[in-house]
């Protein structure tokens, strides 16, 4: 081959090589919470969670589509969050379609931590792109205030119980640990059972510590089954009253499916809306009773040295200043 036309050759190589290289880092992925998130909390109300998708010249993509996993923040060093189980697992994982570059959701954070979300966006013209972000979600100043209240407290009862009973050792420190032991042993969950006489909804078995999938379908065998609905569906929490997670009007053909973990053993409502051209909106709604799982032995027994080490600070304490108060009279 001439050396010119090799150089050419070579050359137009490399141009589509790097031309393939770069549509991949042609997309840009945004992500924006409302509230902003130093304003968001575990358990306070729904966020609501955008994604946007632009390409090199800073514009929105047309069409295209999101898979998006969210990752509980790992177990924290000393101190568990209100649902240990929940800890370091993954929290969903769904794909939206963008709408003018544009995916859109809500969702209530469950515990305070370092979260993790993964975004793999496929655009037109097969062009893709991954992303991640960390995002921290501080805890209520409401629960560690209480916490420092609860902690003073055990320190005074200490103290004053060792001011009273100077003279004798006592056992109260053994005795307290005991109380506080079979106080925290005593949250079981109920048993769960899902029933489902719906054909449009299904919903796995939920148990706490791992996540159920969600499916809605289009009835089968009928003239609808494979037409474009646009999709509602809402996630809340019978108890607390709260919605953990929704998504308004997606386009689905016949059918769609997330995986969703539910983190605390209560019930739950699932209700899907779809609205087919020249139908009525398609309802169906189903209850969900959790299975719950005792917590693991580790946080409660930090808890329990934790609480038990007060006392007996404001034990020695409390000794230290009756004898003192003694020798000095």
């Amino acid at each position: 081959m001439p050396l010119k036309k090799f150089a050419a050759f070579f050359v137009v190589v490399v141009s589509a090589l790097g031309s393939s290289a770069l549509s991949g880092e042609e997309l840009t992925v945004h992500f924006k919470t409302t509230p902003q998130l130093k304003l968001l909390r575990p358990f306070a109300d729904p966020a609501d969670l955008a994604l946007l998708v632009t390409g090199a010249d800073g514009r929105p993509v047309g069409e295209g589509s999101a898979v998006i996993s969210l990752h509980a923040p790992p177990p924290g060093a000393f101190f568990s969050t209100d649902y240990p189980l929940v800890e370091g697992t993954l929290l969903s994982e769904l794909r939206l379609p963008l709408r003018q570059g544009k995916a859109n959701w809500k969702y209530l954070f469950p515990i305070r931590g370092e979260y993790r979300l993964v975004v793999d966006v496929t655009a037109n013209e097969n062009r893709k792109a991954s992303k991640s972000f960390s995002f921290h979600v501080s805890e209520n100043p409401k629960k560690w205030l209480a916490l420092g209240a609860f902690s003073a407290t055990l320190f005074v009862f200490g103290f004053v119980a060792a001011r009273v009973f100077t003279g004798k050792p006592t056992n109260r420190v053994s005795l307290v640990a005991a109380a506080l032991l079979a106080s925290t042993a005593g949250s079981v969950a109920s048993q769960q059972r899902l029933a489902s006489d719906a054909g449009l909804l299904k919903i796995e078995p939920a148990t706490v510590g791992k996540p159920s999938e969600v499916s809605w379908s289009l009835a089968r065998g009928g003239t609808i089954a494979g037409a474009t609905a646009a999709l509602s569906l809402t996630i809340a929490h019978l108890e607390k009253q709260k919605v953990v997670f929704a998504f308004d009007r997606v386009p689905v053909i016949g059918e769609w499916s997330m995986k969703f973990h539910f983190p605390d053993g209560a019930e739950y409502r699932v209700t899907a809306i779809a609205e087919v051209p020249g139908l009525a909106p398609l309802r169906a709604e189903e209850t969900v009773s959790v299975t719950g799982i005792e917590p693991p032995a580790g946080p409660m027994i930090r808890a329990l040295v934790y609480f038990t080490s007060l006392i007996a600070l404001g034990l020695a304490a409390g000794r230290w200043s009756k004898r003192r108060s003694r020798s000095s009279a």
